[in-house]
């Protein structure tokens, strides 16, 4: 499964020259093998993830109790800043779109443009899972946002009971390590434990919601990450709090969710 990015540059016809980033493709190794995957029509029947949808989290980081920003972000590199003032990314936005054929980043998924302003600057072409049996999502991986990949992919298994559980496993490569939340040689095998959590009401921006939790670990022989998602039935995962293997946390919760115009690639984002 792969991931790629695109960076966007104003030209003087208003127009955008969006530059095609391809990694290799071991850098995106990876298995979940448990994962249930539709050979066909996978957009046909998605309830979260519908054509033209768009999602927008505000983002949450935090080191030791104290809030920490981003003052930068790019596929090229991330500076933090204590300074809120200095803050130049606060949020995450995705949007569905409706790939030509052939033209899928990951086959047989829901093609999703992720980016980190409004209009974007740079915008990341990735993909999810959604069927009747199970919804799975590749997190924002920009930047510092390369952490996520060192923790539990939002995933829920329809039809599951409070207490059930269940295991999947991924292999990463050297490129998705930091000094700020592990390094390590070579490939990293993570393995993941999800548990069904309990159901609540949670208050949100679209007012009081039942949600199901469900809470996930990744441990590696560097550490242990965890994931507790927040699942509504009405708009999927509206809040993804994550702890990485040092204990930053990172929390994204949901503030809007609307259908928008369908689109075919990450350039008719700037089309009008």
């Amino acid at each position: 499964m792969m991931h790629f990015n695109f960076l966007i540059k104003p030209i003087k016809s208003l127009a955008f020259i969006i530059i095609f980033f391809s990694l290799f493709k071991n850098c995106f190794a990876q298995q979940y093998d448990q994962l249930y995957i539709e050979k066909s029509k996978v957009d046909a029947n998605n309830t979260f993830f519908t054509l033209g949808k768009e999602i927008v989290y505000e983002i949450r980081i935090s080191r030791g109790g104290e809030s920490i920003f981003l003052a930068e972000n790019s596929y090229a590199g991330y500076k933090l800043t204590s300074n809120p003032d200095s803050a130049t990314v606060s949020k995450v936005y995705m949007k569905v779109i409706q790939p030509k054929r052939f033209k899928r980043t990951n086959k047989n998924q829901t093609e999703i443009l992720i980016y980190y302003s409004d209009p974007p600057r740079s915008v990341s072409s990735t993909g999810v899972v959604e069927n009747d049996q199970n919804i799975w999502i590749h997190p924002p991986r920009q930047g510092f946002f390369k952490c996520l990949e060192t923790c539990p992919f939002p995933y829920l298994k329809f039809g599951l009971n409070e207490g059930d559980t269940w295991q999947d496993k991924m292999s990463i490569g050297q490129n998705w390590s930091d000094p700020l939340w592990g390094e390590w040689e070579g490939r990293l095998l993570l393995d993941y434990t999800y548990t069904m959590g309990g159901n609540s009401k949670v208050k949100t921006p679209f007012g009081d919601l039942d949600c199901a939790e469900i809470n996930a670990t990744a441990s590696s022989n560097i550490g242990q990450s965890k994931l507790e998602a927040v699942f509504s039935s009405k708009f999927g995962f509206i809040a993804l709090d994550y702890t990485l293997f040092n204990g930053i946390e990172i929390s994204l919760q949901m503030i809007e969710n609307s259908e928008g115009e369908v689109i075919r690639k990450a350039e008719d984002l700037f089309s009008n």
